[in-house]
């Protein structure tokens, strides 16, 4: 996984430029997969992976003997998960569980009512961002991405009076008006950043 999406990567070393990619940078996970199936080790602080054949490597120290000397000394604390799924990696939980490990649910005391402020139908299309406008307006920053490869239709839907909504740049400048409400159709291309401005 990268940031708003993955990058595929052979699991053998027959050229000299995968030779020399010994070990890649990662996100929250690195998956082994075919159409039919696959696994993948899920972590929640460690970037460096290297894959070859059938066996997926975390790199979780260094300990470089230079040009620091005490360079990963002392106690480090870490989480990492293994996961296997049966089906293609468009439906596999990866992506999800991957979020799910690196963010927990926090809970806090409150009277509120229990709501989902905001939802997605597609599982490949992930809610990454709720934020406020950079201009001060009080408007909402939605930012969504296709995280799959998939060409997606789905419908976000919010729990907010919506009175507003455009999709913008990622400057956050209106681009296109949309037709406000508790449900709204949008598209995303593969690996595309879809970015929302409510104003409710």
């Amino acid at each position: 996984e990268i940031q708003f999406g993955c990058v595929e990567r052979p699991t053998h070393r027959s050229r000299r430029y995968d030779q020399d990619r010994y070990e890649v940078c990662n996100h929250r996970y690195t998956a082994l997969t075919d159409q039919g199936h696959g696994c993948a080790v899920l972590n929640d602080c460690k970037y460096g992976v290297s894959a070859e054949g059938s066996t997926i490597s975390l790199t979780l120290l260094r300990a470089p003997a230079t040009p620091e000397m005490q360079a990963d000394n002392g106690l480090h604390h870490f989480t990492y998960a293994f996961e296997a799924w049966e089906g293609a990696f468009r439906d596999a939980p990866v992506v999800r569980d991957g979020l799910r490990l690196n963010y927990p649910v926090a809970t806090a005391d409150g009277t509120a009512p229990m709501a989902s402020l905001f939802s997605v139908d597609a599982g490949n299309v992930i809610l990454d961002t709720v934020k406020p406008a950079e201009d001060g307006s009080g408007d909402l920053i939605l930012r969504l991405y296709e995280s799959k490869k998939c060409d997606t239709r789905f419908t976000l839907t919010t729990a907010l009076p919506v009175k507003s909504a455009a999709l913008c740049d990622m400057l956050e400048q209106p681009e296109q008006e949309l037709t406000p409400g508790k449900s709204m159709q949008l598209h995303a291309a593969p690996f595309e950043v879809v970015t929302l401005r409510l104003k409710v």
